[in-house]
């Protein structure tokens, strides 16, 4: 299994979509809940990773008897690399 990773995530919460960089290229998710991750992403104690395999992101925020602060994971859905080959006519 491949480790996670340390990302810089870019958030829009209204549009639910997060993006990363990942092996040169950006990548765009959907959050289910990108409200929640605002705000572990403004409280991180840690820089966020990215986990390959099971397409998620662990934010660890401030927890009580825990120096390394207690983890919160988001599962993500990729959306689609495949453009639209349609055409208009007409």
């Amino acid at each position: 299994m491949a480790p996670s990773i340390p990302v810089l995530p870019l958030l829009d919460v209204h549009r639910a979509v997060l993006q990363l960089r990942l092996r040169g290229s950006w990548r765009s998710f959907h959050v289910a809940d990108p409200a929640a991750l605002a705000a572990a992403l403004a409280n991180a104690v840690a820089p966020p990773r990215w986990e390959e395999a099971s397409s998620t992101l662990t934010v660890r925020v401030p927890e009580a008897g825990n120096s390394a602060g207690g983890a919160r994971i988001f599962s993500l859905s990729e959306f689609s690399r495949t453009l639209p080959n349609a055409t208009l006519v007409g």
